[in-house]
């Protein structure tokens, strides 16, 4: 088992649903009233974007995430979800990686494990005004002013993944999502180009230097 202690640094500023208090939609922040980004998260983007590298570099026929019902799609059109194992018996390393919801069978488990990432330390938010838009109407809804609290850019947050025994191309896919993950975003509000990150530091530690964090999804 390796254990990676890893840093993403916001390039924007970032936003995950919270409380919503009046007008005010606020960020997720656990009980220290620190910013934080929930490991299922990061573990769905980042599946999501290993299904794609691996689909664009690879014949897979296998639809490992997605929506499998998928409204306004016709029956024929909409896509389920359907493993590499049920096609031909084999598992495809999206499928290896992280794991896959099997009908009968249950929940297959992966190779990895992803906590939450915690900022470093407390932070100074900032916030966005927003206007809640009529689509009938194309136009500004009457008292629909909010205002959006964000985590400022340049933040950084720490959180940890747990492997174990990876393939070489295995591993190659996993740090590939990873850096695919940064670009596409986090969190809510993309489209307003919140959610970018980096990559600050990467490195692999020992048990002990993990005593302070825990498993996550």
């Amino acid at each position: 088992m390796n254990i990676w202690r890893i840093t993403l640094i916001a390039t924007s500023d970032f936003h995950t649903a919270g409380d919503s208090k009046g007008s005010t939609v606020d960020y997720l922040r656990d009980a220290g009233d620190v910013p934080y980004i929930p490991g299922t998260h990061v573990k769905g983007v980042m599946r999501s974007e290993a299904e794609r590298i691996l689909r664009s570099v690879e014949d897979v026929k296998c639809w490992v995430t997605g929506d499998p019902d998928q409204e306004n799609v016709s029956e024929t059109n909409k896509r389920k979800i359907l493993t590499c194992e049920q096609i031909s018996g084999t598992r495809c390393d999206v499928y290896s990686i992280f794991g896959s919801i099997n009908d009968g069978d249950g929940y297959i488990e992966g190779k990895i494990r992803v906590t939450d990432f915690n900022a470093v330390r407390k932070v100074v938010s900032a916030s966005r005004m927003h206007v809640s838009i009529d689509r009938d109407y194309m136009s500004n809804r009457s008292g629909g002013l909010y205002r959006t609290r964000v985590v400022p850019r340049n933040t950084s947050f720490m959180g940890h993944i747990i492997t174990r025994d990876l393939t070489e191309n295995e591993e190659k896919l996993l740090w590939a999502s990873l850096h695919s993950m940064c670009h596409y975003g986090l969190g809510g509000e993309r489209s307003r180009g919140l959610g970018s990150f980096d990559i600050g530091s990467m490195e692999r530690i020992d048990h002990g230097e993990f005593l302070q964090g825990g498993i996550g999804q």
